[in-house]
């Protein structure tokens, strides 16, 4: 099944992005302005070795991103880029098609300005108090907790799954894709050889430079989710500039690639509160948080080598979402490795959309 091409919208692309045969150009610079992220909090309740525990893993502190662009040999490594499949190279279950409905933008307006509408009852409901998310890893493999001020499940959001029927091993890879970077290529290649489904978080940063890789991750059955347009913190923004980073990436989305958006956002810097994520779910989409995760987010300080296979093998837990960020090098090297050793634990990798199944009985 071929994707529809909207030729003149693929035009503009080209042209406004340089589009070249690598796919996607890395860059941080956004306008020449440095991007600043937080670092998830993690706070490990069973013992590590002196080279998984650093102070930035276990304490909330600010990362600033590089505003130059990366021009190391890592970043430029000649990779094979994956075009556009065809039939004979990816099966018709593998393959998700455009959205067809031309109603999609007139639905998507309505949302927006639904949401903007009830800006009255945001301001009175309050639930204003910022969090900022932080798990708790277990030993024995069990799945991590949290200290949750309060239940993000009462806000329609998740962490984990925490109804995986009986008998059940899964596992949810989920990548953000806050900046443009060649990496995503492969980290898409990787998990095409395994046949794994994904989910990527992409903002329109990364959308104006990779718009061709995102819509890879569609045509071959991957989740793209909801990360903003610009990768800041909501908590300090107005109704109306939360809505814009909301909506306005996901309509750029379909403008660039065709497809409709999946409903599952996560928050940037992990900070949230009430009001904000009572916006998200009357947006339509889901607060997606995480179970797994290590410090692989900063381009310039990588995990040593073996780390990540080690994190996985130590921590993996059944339900588990795992952050991991598109950009990381020691991602790119060790993923290979870590969907051989949970494979072989006996472990699927699921797709966001079960986080919202109903539970059964005998769930773990």
């Amino acid at each position: 099944m071929k994707r529809r091409k909207i030729t003149a919208v693929l035009i503009m692309s080209m042209i406004m992005n340089g589009a070249s045969s690598a796919g996607c150009s890395d860059t941080r610079t956004i306008e020449g302005t440095a991007e600043n992220t937080r670092a998830p909090i993690i706070i490990n309740t069973s013992a590590t070795s002196a080279s998984e525990t650093s102070s930035s893993e276990t304490e909330s502190g600010t990362t600033t991103e590089s505003s130059v662009t990366d021009t190391s040999s890592e970043e430029t490594t000649s990779t094979e880029e994956t075009t556009e499949s065809s039939s004979e190279e990816t099966s018709e279950s593998e393959t998700q098609t455009p959205t067809a409905s031309k109603d999609y933008l007139t639905e998507l307006h309505a949302r927006r300005k639904a949401v903007l509408d009830k800006k009255t009852a945001y301001e009175q409901m309050g639930g204003t108090e910022v969090d900022t998310w932080c798990f708790k890893r277990m030993a024995d493999h069990v799945p991590s907790g949290t200290y949750e001020h309060f239940r993000i499940k009462d806000y329609h959001g998740a962490y984990l799954n925490d109804h995986v029927k009986e008998g059940d091993k899964v596992i949810y890879l989920t990548f953000d894709c806050g900046y443009a970077s060649k990496r995503s290529i492969p980290i898409l290649d990787t998990l095409k050889k395994h046949g794994v489904k994904a989910s990527f978080f992409v903002t329109k940063m990364y959308l104006e430079k990779c718009s061709d890789l995102a819509a890879r991750m569609k045509e071959e059955g991957h989740m793209v989710c909801n990360h903003t347009v610009s990768h800041t913190d909501l908590t300090s923004k107005t109704l109306e500039e939360v809505v814009a980073e909301i909506f306005d990436v996901e309509e750029f989305f379909y403008e660039k690639t065709g497809y409709e958006m999946d409903r599952y956002f996560r928050m940037p810097e992990g900070t949230y509160s009430k009001q904000l994520m009572t916006i998200v779910n009357d947006a339509g989409y889901m607060s997606v948080f995480w179970s797994l995760a290590y410090n692989d987010y900063d381009t310039k300080n990588q995990p040593a080598p073996g780390f990540v296979l080690d994190h996985f093998t130590k921590f993996h837990h059944n339900g588990a979402v795992a952050l991991m960020h598109n950009d990381s090098q020691s991602n790119v090297d060790e993923l290979d490795a870590v969907l051989t050793l949970l494979e072989n634990e006996g472990y699927r990798f699921g797709l966001l959309s079960e986080l919202e199944e109903a539970p059964t009985t005998g769930a773990s």
